[in-house]
């Protein structure tokens, strides 16, 4: 008996130990790889699924009723004891019946006479959706050059561009009339499901200490972060080497409203070697392609609830940074958690910045 107990929980393990059937890598007809962190997620919750194990078919046209199942899956809805909203062409019988009617139920999609399962839904069609599915906040002036006041969906095609769900196309588009993709709808809806707004910096009545491997010098350091001032733009945190007491180029925390940046002061100069927005989601942020301070750098941010071990500490709640450049080989993995700010930093598989422990001051 208890050489069949060890047969069977070895056996668990195994399985608990397979891969996921699928992931976006996985899928051989996605080219894209912008999108792959989106569409893995979505896969890794059983929320969408390929065709097949190596078939996703991004540029399929989503239709309403698979949107219906796959938010009734993202937001939890209540399937049993549905409410029938009568429309002449769902019956009860229909194969999405009840996903259909938990989405109408919540009031995410007008009441009509009919649903049109079938139909296409249109990217206008996808932010009224999203907005009333997740509550989206927000509608500062984004622009979109063929979205007006009098747009279907106007102030929802707004809050999510406020939220970075949407970016539009390169011309300054946003094409609400067209029909949304597999692909380009699981990035929305992973977006959505993903979106946060942390506080990424440093608490300035505690004291950080911090583990460094400098890349320079190869040499390994404990160094202090304390809070010194603020200039009016940034919290200017001075870093000192513990064991010699030599000070290091003081670090600079900028974050006003939704637009944080992490930079080294170095004598007269600043460089900013992360800068982004907030809110975050999953997903690229920054693209190489973007004009301005970042340009050739892109940041994906891998997960907004992840967890890591910094010090002696389990962190979770995390959020993932990944950077990387066309000028370098190297890629960059951020840790942040709210709050309390940068907890680890990985340049490869070498871990340069570890925090150790916080001190009150």
């Amino acid at each position: 008996m208890k050489n069949l107990l060890k047969i069977v929980c070895l056996i668990l393990i195994t399985i608990g130990m397979l891969p996921k059937e699928a992931k976006a890598a996985s899928f051989i007809d996605i080219a894209d790889d912008t999108l792959m962190t989106e569409i893995d997620y979505l896969v890794e919750q059983d929320i969408i699924k390929g065709y097949s194990k190596t078939l996703f078919k991004p540029n399929e046209n989503v239709t309403k009723a698979q949107v219906a199942v796959m938010l009734t899956r993202a937001l939890g809805l209540n399937t049993i004891n549905v409410e029938n909203p009568n429309f002449q062409d769902v019956t009860t019988a229909h194969k999405y019946y009840k996903e259909i009617a938990a989405v109408e139920n919540k009031g995410i999609f007008d009441s009509a006479d009919k649903f049109n399962p079938d139909s296409m839904i249109t990217r206008g069609q996808m932010a009224i959706v999203l907005q009333r599915a997740f509550q989206l906040k927000g509608t500062d002036s984004y622009y979109f050059s063929d979205v007006t006041e009098q747009t279907p969906g106007y102030k929802e095609i707004l809050a999510l561009a406020h939220n970075h769900l949407v970016r539009g196309y390169e011309d300054g588009s946003f094409q609400p009339n067209k029909p949304v993709t597999r692909a380009h709808f699981s990035a929305f809806l992973a977006r959505a499901m993903t979106l946060a707004r942390p506080n990424l910096l440093k608490d300035p009545t505690f004291v950080y200490t911090y583990a460094y491997y400098s890349l320079n010098d190869h040499k390994r350091y404990t160094l202090n972060y304390q809070y010194h001032h603020h200039d009016g733009k940034n919290d200017v945190w001075t870093v000192q080497n513990l064991s010699s007491a030599q000070t290091f180029p003081n670090e600079l925390l900028y974050g006003h409203d939704r637009i944080y940046g992490q930079a080294i002061a170095d004598k007269a100069n600043t460089h900013y070697d992360l800068y982004l927005e907030l809110p975050l989601r999953i997903g690229v942020m920054l693209h190489e392609d973007d004009p301005g301070v970042s340009s050739g750098v892109r940041v994906t941010v891998k997960t907004t609830n992840g967890t890591v071990q910094a010090g002696d500490v389990q962190y979770s709640g995390v959020i993932i940074l990944e950077e990387k450049s066309i000028y370098s080989d190297v890629v960059k993995t951020y840790y942040f958690v709210d709050e309390i700010g940068l907890v680890k930093e990985l340049h490869n598989d070498i871990v340069v910045y570890e925090l150790l422990n916080r001190t009150m001051k």
